[in-house]
């Protein structure tokens, strides 16, 4: 092999490894490439197969949440007997009697009426205040327990719970937050109603024991524990009222040829 030949064989090799070699790294970034992308995409693909619901977490807030929901739910039906049997005693109505003329009387309406009644057969100051302070917070739990009923929750398993109406509100929607620990709070609270109503207005007798009185006591003076939040406001502007134009004296009217 001449010189010549032998030089541009070594250059032809030269110039396929330098190929070779930059192919080689093209291939090698291009493969680094697809696994980054396939990793990144699996990650946000596994992220979005996997709710909230189904995360250990989220099933721990669901199942603490439903458990609370369903006492709370129990302990408002024995609000509304209460209330009812109070109904009965102040308006002086015996139960055979009572069930035929308050029958289908809601809680919010016999709540109504036995603060009238109670008012109109001179019922003493301090019953009255008891009254007063007790159907107030029965009439917050009341509507709280309406608009989880009726619109049911969401977010919670993600910690954030909600109850809205905004899917059907016309105007301003209805949204407060909603958890397990405010069911419980509801919940005490409904027992402290009817410690209430049965032991200051229904004549129960009270605990014979000790403990029992102390038991009673500190919940007949114990703070109410729910705190309704006030609503999310919403993003809307409200438009501001225009102020009046005053208006000049009208002109005299022409007489009439």
């Amino acid at each position: 092999m001449t010189p010549r030949k032998k030089l541009e064989a070594q250059q032809q090799t030269a110039v396929h490894d330098a190929w070779a070699h930059e192919a080689q790294n093209a291939a090698a970034q291009t493969a680094s490439e697809i696994r980054s992308t396939f990793a990144r995409s699996r990650a946000e693909w596994l992220q979005y197969q996997v709710p909230a619901s189904e995360t250990k977490e989220g099933k721990e807030r669901l199942q603490a949440y439903y458990e609370a929901l369903g006492r709370f739910v129990q302990m408002f039906a024995e609000v509304e007997k209460v209330i009812a049997q109070t109904l009965w005693t102040y308006a002086g109505t015996k139960a055979e009697v009572a069930k035929i003329v308050f029958a289908g009387t809601q809680s919010e309406t016999a709540a109504g009426y036995i603060k009238a009644v109670a008012r109109a057969t001179n019922a003493s100051n301090e019953k009255l205040a008891d009254l007063e302070n007790v159907i107030q917070q029965f009439g917050i739990i009341r509507g709280i327990r309406n608009d989880i009923l009726h619109y049911g929750a969401k977010f919670i398993a993600e910690g954030k719970g909600l109850v809205s109406n905004a899917w059907k509100a016309k105007a301003e929607p209805i949204e407060f937050p909603i958890s397990a620990d405010a069911l419980l709070y509801m919940e005490m609270d409904l027992r402290k109603i009817i410690a209430h109503l049965g032991y200051r207005h229904l004549g129960r007798p009270r605990p014979k024991s000790a403990f029992g009185q102390k038991i009673l006591d500190d919940t007949l003076h114990s703070p109410w524990r729910y705190k309704h939040p006030s609503p999310l406001k919403s993003k809307t502007k409200k438009l501001e009222p225009r102020p009046d134009r005053k208006r000049g004296p009208k002109p005299p009217r022409q007489p009439q040829s």
